[in-house]
């Protein structure tokens, strides 16, 4: 058989490698509470409760019991990919063939993860893998929302101003991330700091400039509908993200003389502090 000699952890890996480096807003999500990925496993997210300062005076103090919270990220989405190839086990013997099938994956794969990650923002990210359920239900979406008057520079600066202000009135005092689109980004521009020629693990991250302490990120992956593009002000702990790639494998083709391969990747989303996203709509 053709396909004995499938590397598929190779595969796989090299998959799941490229589409860390290749996420823009996956990136910037925590990945901390990832675990086993599999279809329709929850994963637990404990949060610890603040204790209350109190005024000392000499006397006994009082001791609080510590209150927990428990939010639930639901792996809930599932995408795959399947092309044919002539001969895998020859193809894997030609240096560069491998990585560039790997690559026509990981770019479809990467692209559909980004996507939903801007959705999500957007209250636009549907709760169930069925994308032809007929009652369509979405997961819950930023609940910090502020709308541009306009969409010329003067109009989009106040609104990330705003939104960066929204964040600090929550306590979010550390660097952030803006997420813009392409468009936003040319006019919205001059107000970047640029960023030193030698800084390529931020070029590398896909950052093209920085604005009030905060990365900025041009991508085409934020939500957009017929009036609006959604853009996000954030931390990189407003979003939790756990996915992986749970199967790739090869095959032999039924009817033709080649063989396939193909794989799974499973991943679920969640907005689990809402003080530290803002979702800033720009008019189209």
């Amino acid at each position: 058989m053709s396909v004995q000699y499938f590397q598929q952890t190779i595969w796989s890996k090299k998959i799941q490698d490229d589409l860390e480096e290749k996420c823009k807003l996956v990136q910037d999500c925590t990945r901390e509470y990832e675990g086993d990925c599999k279809y329709a496993n929850t994963v637990r997210i404990l949060a610890v409760g603040d204790p209350t300062i109190g005024n000392y005076t000499g006397k006994d103090i009082n001791i609080e019991e510590m209150t927990d919270s428990m939010q639930e990220l639901k792996i809930d989405v599932q995408k795959y990919f399947a092309f044919e190839v002539k001969d895998v086990d020859k193809a894997q013997s030609v240096p560069g063939l491998p990585e560039k099938y790997q690559q026509k994956a990981m770019r479809k794969l990467a692209l559909t993860r980004e996507k939903f990650i801007g959705a999500l923002v957007a209250g636009k990210a549907q709760a169930s893998n069925d994308e032809e359920a007929k009652n369509t239900t979405y997961k819950e979406g930023a609940t910090h929302v502020i709308t541009a008057a306009g969409k010329t520079q003067a109009n989009i600066k106040t609104a990330l101003d705003d939104a960066i202000i929204m964040l600090r009135e929550n306590n979010f005092d550390d660097a952030g991330i803006i997420e813009i689109d392409p468009r936003t980004y040319k006019t919205f521009k001059d107000n970047l700091i640029e960023l030193k020629t030698a800084n390529d693990e931020l070029i590398k991250r896909g950052v093209v400039g920085q604005y009030d302490n905060y990365d900025v990120k041009s991508t085409n992956n934020v939500y957009r509908d017929e009036t609006h593009v959604y853009c996000i002000v954030r931390s990189n702990m407003a979003i939790a993200f756990a996915g992986q790639i749970n199967e790739v494998e090869a095959g032999r083709m039924e009817k033709r003389f080649s063989d396939y391969v193909r794989g799974l990747d499973t991943y679920g989303a969640k907005i689990i502090s809402q003080d530290e996203l803002v979702c800033v709509k720009i008019p189209l």
